[in-house]
């Protein structure tokens, strides 16, 4: 009542000697959830994860998928699916491909020895080991895997009538994958497609091999090799061990610079963005038994077997490194250089050139001398492949 009758002066007096302070202390020691619920949050489940896909593969559902997520029960494995490669040997017969011909072996040699570092998604050491040991359920070898290798290889052949056995190796590897590749997302698919859009693009047929990478990088998407590996482990069972994660790095990290390299040389959009990937940059991992004949072009084999040497292996992962960093700089010049958003603003454009011409600047003075071009070496210097990349 003395509120309602006092003047507007003397009311406003009364409500600033107002204090609720005994209320809210009591109703804070009468309820301390929400102290507590500061205290310790709750674990929010990821709205996102790997399932059996209809016929067995593990497939990528994302926040926003509307399809089931499984969750629970024991993990899966796309190993376990029968791979249909047994089935196509037919193939490679059709295109007169003898598989103890010498060529093969040429081939793959070449191969590793001076193209390896451009790719870099195939993890040579788990290739070689199922290529000359158990091929049956192999998770890094496959039929158009090995065809693609040896196309790539057999162009580099001295002898022509061997380097013309590349057209058939290509055709053998096209012949199964789109067959079969489609339909059965792994590992080896990704890679023969990659292979494949290389080798396309290398004869000129520019639309083909834009398509074929394309597939490769829609593929890697859906077998969610953008997360990062290690959270699967509870959901695929082939993520057995660190090589397992290690070679997961190595084709998520290899699809990403050959889709900028792709990019850049046709002048077209990227695919895949590094914000949306999670995957740490790739770890070196110990060297194959009697890996000497395998190493590209220029290693001191004889340095090789110092005690502690890994000398071959750091620079070709010190490379490799250099190239995902400078990918990413790719990635900025052709996502915002040549945007006309970009170029209708003149004085923003020159700020970003510059500021992109300073990055590559300092990116090359950074790099490493083992892998770092010299321009005034002499003409009789080889230069070195994991060099070449860069």
């Amino acid at each position: 009542m003395r509120i309602k009758q006092a003047s507007v002066d003397e009311r406003e007096r009364l409500l600033e000697t107002v204090s609720f302070d005994q209320w809210l202390d009591a109703s804070s020691a009468a309820d301390p959830k929400p102290e507590a619920l500061r205290a310790s949050p709750t674990k929010s489940v990821q709205p996102f994860g790997l399932q059996a896909g209809p016929q067995g593969f593990l497939i990528y559902h994302g926040p926003t998928s509307i399809y089931h997520i499984r969750t629970g029960g024991p993990p899966l494995s796309s190993s376990d699916v029968a791979s249909p490669d047994g089935q196509f040997d037919h193939v490679a017969q059709h295109f007169a491909i003898d598989f103890e011909d010498e060529v093969i072996m040429t081939a793959l040699h070449q191969f590793f020895r001076w193209q390896y570092p451009h790719f870099m998604f195939i993890y040579r050491e788990a290739f070689l080991r199922d290529h000359f040991g158990h091929r049956t359920k192999s998770e890094y070898w496959s039929l158009p895997l090995l065809m693609a290798i040896c196309a790539l290889g057999a162009v580099m052949l001295p002898d022509r009538s061997q380097s013309q056995m590349s057209e058939q190796f290509y055709a053998a590897a096209e012949s199964i994958i789109i067959l079969s590749g489609l339909t059965h997302p792994s590992i080896t698919a990704v890679q023969v497609f990659l292979c494949l859009a290389f080798y396309q693009i290398g004869k000129g047929e520019l639309s083909k091999g834009w398509e074929l990478s394309g597939i490769a990088f829609r593929m890697a998407q859906d077998l969610g090799f953008q997360k990062y590996p290690q959270q699967w482990i509870a959901s695929d069972a082939s993520l057995a061990t660190s090589e397992d994660v290690e070679i997961r790095r190595r084709i998520y990290w290899g699809c990403y610079t050959s889709d900028k390299i792709i990019s850049l040389i046709l002048g077209r959009p990227v695919q895949l963005y590094d914000e949306a990937g999670e995957v740490e940059h790739t770890e070196s991992l110990p060297d194959f038994p009697d890996m000497a004949p395998w190493l590209p072009a220029g290693v001191d084999i004889s340095r090789m077997f110092e005690p502690g040497s890994s000398g071959s292996r750091e620079r070709l992962i010190t490379s490799f490194s250099e190239h995902i960093l400078l990918s990413k700089t790719i990635e900025r010049i052709l996502c915002t250089l040549f945007s006309r958003k970009t170029a209708a603003n003149g004085m923003t454009g020159l700020t970003l050139t510059n500021d992109l011409d300073l990055e590559l600047c300092r990116w090359q003075e950074s790099l490493p001398d083992g892998i770092k071009w010299n321009r005034w070496e002499p003409p009789t210097t080889s230069l070195l492949p994991s060099v070449a990349a860069l």
